[in-house]
Formats: structure tokens, sequence, C-alpha cells
């Protein structure tokens, strides 16, 4: 008795083998043909690479973007590769096991990680958009500095106190941005007041003349002395002075003190002096007329 059930474990277990042995024979011409399908996806996958960061190369000057989103095009066409040799191999079912199973990790991951995401999208955006370049001179979030490096996920700005700022692309693209590198110039502002019986034209004309003396200046846009308003006796006014784009902001600080010290100059010729709001003291502690200290 257990002799002929061994004998019929082994007639199944060799049947079994058999069959197997016969699919594997069957199936193996489409094995050859699924092998050379993957090799021809991934050559042409590598060269899809290579030609879509050429083409990207002319949109966007983000290299680190560009090979990605390269990158990503020729694995998208290496898995399709790899599908099509699976349903040659007749693994359907396979086949709709890893794409059920690739979109219920894909969700997971959109959730864990949405901020990311947002990030490398937007980085993505501003890539193709060239909004911005390494080395412009921008104020984005209330940071203002030059940009080092436009990444993946952020954008690396070096602040004018010498600090590295990781700045979020989603927030980037979401919020404003004053970029000062495209005009070609800067604008300086100076400011103040000076008594209204003062000379006025005479002041305006001077001050401009004195500002194009310096090399910086922008020569397609001439100072701009103008008056703003009257308080009483006094007059605001600005001295709008254009100069020269620079992306290094000591080099602006310093043609801006410049520019103090020659409207000074002017002002100490012409005898000008610079209005003080009017001051009462009470036991040596200033107070202003409309109010207390």
């Amino acid at each position: 008795m257990e002799t002929s059930n061994l004998e019929l474990a082994y007639e199944k277990l060799t049947t079994k083998l058999h069959g197997w042995f016969l699919t594997i024979v069957e199936m193996l011409p489409n094995f050859v043909i699924a092998l050379l399908v993957i090799i021809l996806f991934h050559i042409a996958s590598k060269w899809l690479s290579k030609l879509g960061e050429r083409a990207l190369g002319k949109v966007s000057k983000n290299l680190t973007i560009n090979k990605l989103i390269a990158r990503a095009f020729g694995l998208t066409l290496l898995l399709a590769g790899i599908f099509f040799a699976l349903g040659l191999l007749h693994l359907d079912k396979t086949v709709t096991s890893l794409l059920a199973g690739i979109g219920i990790i894909g969700l997971a991951f959109s959730f864990a990680f949405q901020h990311t995401a947002a990030n490398i999208l937007s980085g993505f955006i501003i890539s193709i958009r060239s909004s911005v370049n390494v080395g412009d001179l921008i104020r984005s979030n209330d940071h203002f500095g030059n940009v080092l490096r436009v990444g993946l996920r952020t954008i690396k700005i070096l602040n004018v106190k010498g600090q590295h700022v990781e700045l979020p692309n989603r927030l980037f693209l979401d919020n404003p941005m004053l970029e000062f590198s495209q005009t070609g110039y800067r604008r300086i502002d100076l400011k103040g007041k000076i008594n209204f019986n003062e000379d006025l034209n005479l002041i305006r004309e001077t001050a401009e003349e004195a500002m194009m003396e310096f090399d910086f200046i922008e020569e397609s846009k001439m100072p701009n002395f103008v008056y703003n308003e009257l308080h009483k006796e006094k007059i605001d006014f600005t001295l709008r002075v254009w100069m020269k784009f620079t992306n290094k902001d000591g080099e602006f600080l310093n043609a801006r003190s410049q520019c103090l010290v020659r409207l000074s100059e002017v002002f100490n010729d012409l005898g000008v002096a610079i209005a003080r709001d009017e001051v009462i003291y009470l036991n040596h502690n200033p107070i202003s007329k409309t109010g207390n200290k």
C-alpha cells in the first residue's frame, strides 16, 4: 500500500516536472524575444535620456533638473519595455499586479511627501520658465541676495549678510519676487528735508550735476532731484541716482555712500542746512510738540 502511494506521488511529480519542461521549451522563443525587447528598450531609453537632456538644455539652464527629467523619460520607456516583455511571456496577471502595486505605492508617497513633490514640481516650472538664474540678485520671501544654485527642491541664496538661505521652490513660486539683474541698472534714493525759503531750483540743478561726476552712473538715465511734499516751512526731497548694475551689494552701498558725501558737499557749498523736526526740551528730555517722548 505504501509502495503504491510512493509510486503515485512519484508519477505526479514526474508529470508536473515534465509539464514544466514542455512549458519552458515552448516559451523559450518568447523568452528570447522578451530578452531582446528589454535590451532594445534599454538602449532606446539611454538614447532618449541623452536626446531629452539636449532638448531641455535649450529651454532650461538648470542641469540638475534637466538630467532628472531626461532620466525620468528614459526610465518610463524602460518600464514600458519590461511590461511588454512580461506580456510576451504571458504573465499578464503579473503585469496587472505590478501596475496596481505601483499605483498604491504612488498614492502613499503622494500623501507622505506632498510638500517635497510640490517643491520638485515647482523646480520643474522654475527651470522651464527660466525666471531665475545663478548669479541673479533677487529679493523673495524677505530674503535678499545672490542666487547660488537652483536645485530640485530649493533655491540656495547667499544673502547680503554672508549667510546661505535654502528657499523651498514652492514658496519661491507662490510669492512675489523682485529681480534686480535684468534691467542693467540700480537706483539709489537719497531723501531728506530742507527749508522752503532756499533757492530750490539752484539746489536741484547743482545736485543733479554733481551726481554726474561718478563713473558708476548709468548714462542712459540722468539723476533726478524732485520735491515731494511741503510741511509748513520744510519741503521733502528725493534725489534719484541710477548706477550701472552690480550684483554685489557692497558696491551698491559704497556708491550710495559716495552720493551722500557729494550731496553733503553741495549743500555746504550752497549754505543749505538739512531741516530738522522741531523739538522742545523738558528737564533735558526731548519731546515733540505733538506728544510725549
